[in-house]
């Protein structure tokens, strides 16, 4: 299990080069990569099943934030309720802090960017089988605003502030937490008072 780490990425090419680079320079090995999380839960499952394949069972396993017809914070959720022993770190295109928030929200570890160099990836991963968090020098200053705002708020209106922070529109929410747009509208505009803005542009500028 130690220094056992899988890939979950729809794009092969990504799987496999970040697959040869780790077990070319590191201590790291991944014995197996996905390209859905369909894929990772039925192996997790199998290999909870059988003693014999425990040392194959990962201490890590990089996310991406974007799978074909889903997202992977769902999956590092599932994960992170089920198998609590596995860290999960989310790898991404997207560095903006409504998806660092949203990763932290469904229990990953670690977050790090696609434009990252190899060797931090590798250090990140260090830190979160060690039991730490890990976050790229750059996003940690705003996600820090972030921090200060997210206690205040209740649990759907933390949703929504993730969601603005992605820049989704009203639309897109409306469709992805099944709620009206006036619902959508209110919440916002209880977030621009609360957050001490005026608007959506303004909001994000803030925590950009």
């Amino acid at each position: 299990m130690k220094n056992i780490v899988y890939i979950v990425d729809d794009h092969n090419m990504v799987r496999n080069g970040l697959k040869s680079w780790l077990e070319q320079h590191t201590q790291w090995r991944v014995p197996k990569d996905f390209a859905s999380s369909k894929e990772c839960l039925d192996c997790l499952n199998c290999l909870s099943k059988s003693l014999k394949n425990v040392e194959l069972f990962p201490a890590v396993i990089i996310v991406d934030v974007q799978l074909i017809n889903e997202t992977g914070f769902s999956l590092v959720q599932k994960i992170s309720e089920k198998y609590p022993e596995i860290k999960c770190v989310m790898y991404s295109m997207y560095d903006t802090t409504g998806f660092v928030l949203q990763a932290k929200d469904s229990g990953a570890k670690g977050y790090i960017s696609k434009i990252a160099k190899e060797e931090e990836l590798a250090h990140c991963l260090d830190v979160v089988q060690n039991g730490g968090t890990y976050l790229e020098h750059y996003m940690i200053e705003a996600q820090t605003k972030v921090d200060s705002i997210v206690s205040i708020l209740s649990k759907q209106e933390r949703v929504i502030f993730e969601a603005l922070l992605q820049e989704k529109s009203n639309k897109q929410i409306c469709e992805e937490l099944f709620i009206s747009p006036r619902t959508v509208e209110n919440y916002t505009s209880r977030l621009y008072s609360k957050v001490g803005v005026k608007n959506r542009e303004e909001l994000i500028e803030k925590f950009r």
